[in-house]
C-alpha cells in the first residue's frame, strides 16, 4: 500500500479544497461571552489528574503537538482522559492514535485546554459551567510572533495558567498578563518503526534530496516555501543530480504550488506530495531525505526540524525565533536574516509585525556545503541527533509536566 497520490512536476486536477467553510478566526475573540463566569479551582473537588481538551485526531501540527502532550502525561503517570474537540475549518481526524484515551466526560481537576486563542473564544462558550467550574483551567497555546496580539488578551481571563513549548511564546504572552506562563516543551520521540523507504514513494535511491514541508494551515507565507526554492536554485544547477522534494499539507491555492512548480520546471528530479501523510510516512519521508530546508519567518516551536535532527536528517533552518531553543552552529546550519515589517496583514499577522527574512544566498551554501562535504554533513547530521536526544526527551519533558501538576495541587 502506497501512498494515494506522488505528483513528478505534474499537479492533477482533482485535487478538491476540502476547506469551503471560512471561519472568521481573526475577529473570534470578540465571540467571548465576559459575563460567563468560572467558579474558582477547588482542590478535592475533583480527582487529581487531567483533561486534555482539543483536536487529537486532526492530521495537522496542532493536532501533533496534542499528542505529544498526551505521550508526556501518559509517561508522567498522571491519570488523564481526553476530550476531543474538533478544530473547524475542514480538518480530516483521522489520526487514531489515542482514541483509547477518548472519552465523553471530564473525570480529573485540570483541564489543559489544547485550543489557540484564535478559536478558543467560540469554544469557550459552548462548555458547560460544569466542565469549567472548580477545575483548574490550563491553556496550551502556540502563537510564532514576539508580540501577542492584544486581541486575544480577553481570552487570557478564562483560564488560570498558559502553557507553551518554547520561551520564544512565553515571553510574548507574559508582556500581556500577569498570570503564570510556563515553558513546558515538546518532548521529541518517533512513533513509528521501521521507517518506510525511498521505495514506498517512489522515489529514486540514487539522488541527494533536499525537503520542504509546509501546511497552508500554519500560513504559507510565514513558512516561506518560495526563499526555500530559491535557495536551491542557487545552489545547484539542473544538471548536478540534486533532488527536490515539496511536501504540502491543506493545499488550498493551486496557482501558488503552479508557481513554485514554474522556477523548478528545468529541474528533472522535483517531486511533490499533497496528501495528508500518516505519522509514520511523515517521519519516514523526512528520515529518507537527505536535508531539510526551512527558511521560515518565524517558528512557535519548529516540530519539523527537531524531528528531522532526531532522526539524521541535516536542517538548514532561519537562525530567529523558537527553533534556535534547540538548534546551534554544531548542529545545525543556521541562516541569517534581517528583521522586517510585514507590508500588510497576513491571516492573524498584523501589518508591520516584524518577523524574518532569511538569507538565501548563505542558505544555497550551506546545502552545497552538505552535499559535496561528506565530513561537515556527517558531523551536521550526529551532532544534530544527539542535541534532540539530550535537551528534548520525554523524561525531562514528562518531568517538567508533572513538577507543574504538583505545584497546582500544593
Amino acid at each position: 500500500m502506497g501512498i494515494k497520490r506522488i505528483l513528478k512536476t505534474v499537479l492533477p486536477d482533482d485535487i478538491i479544497v476540502k476547506m469551503k467553510k471560512v471561519w472568521n478566526w481573526q475577529n473570534n475573540w470578540k465571540m467571548l461571552d465576559k459575563s460567563k463566569k468560572t467558579q474558582r479551582f477547588q482542590k478535592g473537588k475533583y480527582p487529581a489528574g487531567i483533561n486534555l481538551i482539543g483536536d487529537i485526531k486532526a492530521e495537522t501540527g496542532l493536532g501533533q503537538s496534542m499528542r505529544i502532550i498526551a505521550a508526556m502525561i501518559e509517561h508522567s503517570g498522571i491519570p488523564f482522559v481526553i476530550k476531543q474537540v474538533n478544530a473547524p475549518g475542514g480538518l480530516e481526524h483521522n489520526d487514531c492514535t489515542w482514541a483509547g484515551k477518548i472519552g465523553d466526560g471530564l473525570l480529573y481537576g485540570i483541564n489543559l485546554i489544547h485550543i489557540n486563542p484564535n478559536t478558543w473564544a467560540e469554544r469557550y462558550n459552548s462548555f458547560r459551567k460544569e466542565e469549567l467550574d472548580y477545575r483548574y483551567n490550563i491553556a496550551y497555546w502556540l502563537w510564532e510572533l514576539e508580540e501577542f496580539p492584544d486581541e486575544w488578551v480577553p481570552c487570557i481571563a478564562t483560564v488560570d495558567e498558559i502553557w507553551t513549548p518554547s520561551e520564544f511564546i512565553s515571553r510574548s504572552i507574559r508582556q500581556k498578563t500577569d498570570k503564570t506562563v510556563r515553558t513546558i516543551p515538546y518532548a521529541i520521540t518517533i512513533e513509528h518503526t521501521p521507517h518506510l523507504g525511498r521505495d514506498y514513494f517512489h522515489l529514486p535511491e540514487d539522488k541527494f534530496f533536499c525537503l520542504i514541508m509546509y501546511d497552508f494551515k500554519s500560513m504559507s507565507e510565514r513558512k516561506n516555501p518560495e526563499a526555500a526554492v530559491r535557495a536551491f536554485i542557487q545552489a545547484f544547477k539542473p544538471t548536478e543530480g540534486v533532488g527536490l522534494i515539496i511536501k504540502i499539507n491543506h493545499l488550498k491555492n493551486r496557482k501558488e504550488l503552479e508557481k513554485l512548480k514554474s522556477k523548478v520546471e528545468s529541474y528533472p528530479d522535483v517531486y511533490y506530495i499533497t496528501d495528508n501523510l500518516s505519522r509514520q510516512e511523515v517521519e519516514s519521508l523526512i528520515a529518507v531525505s537527505d536535508v531539510m530546508i526551512s527558511l521560515h519567518r518565524s517558528e512557535g516551536f519548529g516540530l519539523p526540524l527537531a524531528e528531522a535532527m532526531y532522526l539524521g536528517t541535516p536542517v538548514v533552518a532561519t537562525n530567529w525565533s523558537a527553533n534556535t531553543e534547540f538548534m546551534g552552529r554544531g548542529n545545525a546550519c543556521l541562516v541569517d536574516y534581517q528583521l522586517v515589517k510585514l507590508p500588510k496583514a497576513i491571516g492573524p499577522y498584523k501589518k508591520g509585525s516584524i518577523w524574518a527574512a532569511a538569507d538565501e544566498e548563505q542558505a544555497a551554501g550551506y546545502m552545497r556545503k552538505l552535499y559535496y562535504d561528506s565530513a561537515y554533513y556527517a558531523s551536521i547530521k550526529e551532532n544534530g541527533r544527539r542535541r534532540i536526544e539530550e535537551q528534548l526527551p520525554i523524561g525531562a519533558a514528562s518531568k517538567l509536566l508533572k513538577e507543574a501538576v504538583e505545584e497546582i495541587y500544593l
